[in-house]
């Protein structure tokens, strides 16, 4: 558990009593080669176990065009956990030795502290894998008020100072008002600009309701909005 791990914690703090949900994603490539049905199925309840998922789970295929998959999914009460084998061919009818990567995807509720302590744990599986990644952990929020039109006042300003991050950019376009930052407390990262950007901040306004919706995403938010 790394030492950033705790600045970010108090980071997603900030919007804990109003979380609906967190979602932690991670894709890397494993290597090329041919791997059995029996085979993947048993990588994937290695990779369930280090999640500590042991029962209760349903394994599935799929297949499109140059590509096959074995899924092992987990729905429980608070979380759904979906972890895939995706083998990729060079060509459309899936023949020859394909590129296997693994995909994680879990969507939970729970508190800010969970939903980072899963990410940190997600980016190690692949570490110890001997794989890089591509992980991502967003937070979706929500708030009574309208804080697009005050652009964000009272929100932006506490999660980036929760997080020791400076502000890279900011945009306000067709009602969605959006933060880029970054921060040492994180070791991944894009470039936006020629600028490290590893946080991003949406809020969006329904009026109906008079609730601000906030997505918080590090290194940035893959859902639409």
């Amino acid at each position: 558990y790394r030492q950033g791990a705790n600045n970010t914690v108090t980071a997603f703090s900030v919007v804990d009593d109003s979380i609906r949900s967190e979602t932690v994603k991670g894709y890397g490539y494993f290597e090329t080669m041919e791997l059995g049905d029996v085979s993947r199925k048993k990588m994937l309840e290695r990779i369930a176990g280090k999640i500590g998922i042991t029962d209760g789970y349903t394994f599935s295929e799929g297949m499109g065009d140059g590509f096959t998959k074995m899924i092992l999914t987990k729905e429980s009460r608070h979380a759904r956990t979906v972890l895939q084998i995706v083998s990729i061919y060079d060509n459309d009818d899936a023949v020859g030795v394909p590129e296997q990567y693994i995909a994680v995807e879990i969507t939970a509720d729970g508190s800010s502290k969970q939903a980072v302590e899963l990410y940190h744990k997600v980016k190690q599986i692949y570490e110890d894998m001997g794989m890089k990644c591509q992980a991502s952990l967003e937070v979706d929020a929500s708030r009574r008020g309208n804080y697009v039109d005050s652009q964000g006042k009272g929100i932006f300003e506490d999660i980036l100072k929760a997080l020791n991050a400076r502000r890279v950019d900011s945009i306000m376009e067709n009602g969605i008002c959006t933060v880029y930052g970054y921060t040492k407390a994180e070791d991944s990262y894009l470039t936006l600009n020629g600028e490290k950007v590893n946080l991003q901040i949406v809020l969006t306004y329904d009026e109906e309701k008079d609730t601000t919706y906030i997505k918080i995403g590090m290194p940035i938010v893959n859902s639409s909005y």
